[in-house]
């Protein structure tokens, strides 16, 4: 399975997630489908792998324990790559 590593930077720098570079439909339209909880339940299976911290500076099991600061950095930046050629 392809992934590609996201880092987070500023506020959230030192963060990442592994996130699969290939989706299914079902994956795509959650995510467009203009609804908070769809979309953020879609991006959680997207998630591979991650070492992001809850609000309180824990190491969370849950991706959508995270601050949506650093998920909204996340779901920017691999949609961002997603647009670019790959190496």
């Amino acid at each position: 399975m392809a992934m590609r590593r996201i880092n987070l930077d500023g506020e959230y720098a030192g963060m990442w997630c592994e996130m699969r570079t290939d989706v299914s439909a079902r994956i795509l339209i959650d995510l467009e489908s203009g609804k908070a909880d769809r979309a953020m339940s879609a991006f959680a299976r997207l998630v591979l792998a991650h070492n992001l911290t809850g609000l309180d500076g824990e190491k969370i099991d849950d991706v959508l324990d995270a601050p949506i600061g650093a998920l909204m950095q996340a779901v920017q930046k691999w949609s961002e790559a997603q647009t670019l050629p790959q190496a």
